[in-house]
Parts: structure tokens; sequence; C-alpha cells
């Protein structure tokens, strides 16, 4: 169908339609997008943020407890060995300082690429937590629903961990597409807590 031929079709069902009519469309079109990303991507990274941190943690608190008997239990340095290789795994999910910019870089190409019109595109701060830092930035763009999936498909399966924080939807009423305002976090590894244990330096 032409664009001429469906404006008419929307002019026609807006005409005859009643007025509860359109507010349970409007209603669907805010609700169900909102449900979808809240379920499928916003509570499914959070809970990916959450495992890994657990898992950074129980890993240096086990790497360092080992460490300590290396030099009289000869068989617990393959079990060493493994648990690094394990950490490096977890680390390489997390961007390092370098390479933050670059992935910034790379989130604004893939919303280019989906054919997502970008109103603003703004870096925000950086948040220290135990063992990594939370850097946060700010999108504002454009586009058909499918195109706004597509993209969020393609940043979840980014190398490195980018999680969709916030994202608020507004429909334009003379347009097909959907402005989107949305809030995206990464996350730069430290290996450091933000407090020294007592007793220790």
């Amino acid at each position: 169908m032409d664009i001429k031929g469906l404006k008419e079709r929307l002019k026609a069902w807006e005409e005859t339609s009643s007025k509860r009519e359109k507010i349970i469309l409007f209603v669907g079109t805010i609700f169900i997008p909102l449900f979808l990303f809240y379920k499928f991507y916003y509570l499914p990274a959070q809970g990916k943020i959450k495992n890994l941190n657990e898992d950074i943690k129980k890993l240096e608190l086990e790497i360092a407890k080992l460490e300590g008997f290396v030099k009289r239990e000869k068989e617990l340095e393959g079990l060493i060995k493994n648990r690094r290789l394990f950490l490096e795994e977890v680390k390489g999910i997390l961007p390092s300082e370098k390479e933050i910019p670059q992935l910034l870089k790379d989130v604004n190409l893939l919303a280019k690429k989906n054919g997502l019109e970008i109103l603003k595109f703004t870096p925000g701060g950086e948040e220290k937590k135990d063992y990594y830092n939370i850097i946060n930035f700010s999108m504002q763009f454009k586009g058909s629903f499918s195109e706004i999936i597509k993209f969020l498909n393609d940043v979840e399966r980014l190398p490195r961990l980018v999680t969709l924080n916030t994202i608020e939807f507004s429909p334009e009423a003379k347009e097909e597409k959907i402005s989107v305002n949305s809030n995206f976090r990464t996350y730069k590894f430290t290996g450091e807590p933000l407090s020294t244990p007592q007793g220790k330096k």
C-alpha cells in the first residue's frame, strides 16, 4: 500500500472511530512497547549486571585465598589457573578505559545503521562501584518501532556490555515514527574495591 492510500485509510478511521477507540489505541501505543522493553531488555540486563558483579567479587576472593596456599599445595595451581581464565572472560565483557570512546561511537553508528534519526547524544558521568565503574550516556532519536527494536538488538550483541537503563516513547502525531529518550550504561572493569578492608593496605 502506498503512503497516500495509507493516509486516506488513517483519516477515514479517525473520522469514523469513537473517542474510546482512539484512547485505547493511544494507550496501547505507549504502554505495550514500554512493557515489552521492560520485560525483554531492562530486567534481563539488570540481572546480568548483578550476576557479573557478584562473580567478580567471588572470583577475586577465591584467587586471593588460593594464592596463599599455592606454595604448599601444588594441586591448587590448576584450579587457580582456571579461576584466572574465567575472571579474564568476565573482564572481557566489560570495556577498558581506552575502549570507552570507541564503544560510544559504535553505539552511535548502530543507531544510524538501523535508520534512526539521532537528535541528541550526550555522554554522562562515571559512577564508581566495587571492582567496576558505571559509565552513563543518553540518546534521543526518532524512528519506526521495528528500527528501534533492531537497534536495541544490535546493542545487546556488542562484544562489550552495554545496557538499556531507561526509555521513554513519544509517538509523533503527524508522522509514522516514534521519538525516544533513552539512557544507556556501559561498565569499566577496575578490579579495585571502593574501600580497602581494615588491616590491609
